[in-house]
């Protein structure tokens, strides 16, 4: 077993080496399917604990040899971005199996926010107005990842939480293993929200806060991203098609 602590935590040893005994009996899923989530209390503190699904034979070899695991990747990154732009990393676990990937672990401390973006997207009863004023901020939540380099490669509706902070909105990013760090194209940062798939409305309003940063004309960033947007649609509608959904 491989096991790694952020240095900052080292007096929590004990509880890590026995995650898998609290992971098992902790009723509080926070989300199941491909991999598990679940939230644990300990002494006082909360964390998110996230069991990844055992990788297939090929990718078993790849995690061994060729490639860091999703645990190790979701630890590294964490520290890399930092704890003011997502929650806290704890420690990651790999076991092996036959020499090989088996069940592997990455811990946090748990963020707790109000909402994610879906809903501010998504649900045609929102508040219009809070709509605009959180969607705003989103944009220059954004723009800062993208001025530092930080490219999310599934910045989508759930890996975008947000709490409200009196008359401000802080925002964090989750499921960080996918990412990549770089100086960002103009295509790189507009295809970044494409898996949003913001209604017009919305992508003017993002967009619109956006190119204000930038220093660019507006229609410029939108004719762009709307695109990118749309390409994403067909290509997602296609492929839910093709699987029968």
């Amino acid at each position: 077993m491989k096991l790694v602590i952020n240095p900052k935590y080292q007096a929590l040893k004990s509880f890590i080496e026995n995650i898998e005994e609290y992971f098992e009996i902790s009723e509080n899923v926070l989300y199941d399917q491909r991999n598990l989530i679940k939230a644990i209390s300990f002494e006082g503190q909360d964390y998110v604990v996230k069991r990844f699904k055992v990788p297939n034979v090929v990718n078993r070899i790849v995690y061994r040899y060729f490639r860091p695991s999703k645990a190790k990747r979701s630890y590294d990154y964490s520290l890399r971005i930092g704890e003011v732009l997502c929650p806290e990393p704890i420690a990651y676990i790999e076991k092996r199996a036959g020499g090989l990937l088996g069940k592997s672990y990455y811990i946090s401390k748990q963020y707790h926010y109000d909402l994610t973006i879906r809903p501010v997207l998504l649900d045609k009863s929102f508040d219009k107005k809070l709509r605009e004023n959180v969607l705003t901020a989103f944009a220059g939540f954004t723009f800062s990842l993208h001025e530092k380099g930080i490219l999310h490669r599934d910045y989508s509706y759930g890996n975008i939480l947000i709490k409200y902070q009196k008359n401000n909105f802080d925002f964090n990013i989750i499921d960080v293993n996918r990412m990549q760090f770089k100086q960002l194209s103009l295509n790189d940062r507009l295809e970044n929200f494409a898996r949003l798939s913001a209604d017009d409305e919305a992508m003017l309003v993002i967009f619109g806060r956006y190119a204000e940063l930038m220093g660019k004309p507006v229609n410029e960033l939108l004719s762009v991203a709307t695109a990118f947007r749309d390409d994403f649609m067909r290509k997602r509608k296609l492929k839910n098609k093709l699987r029968g959904r």
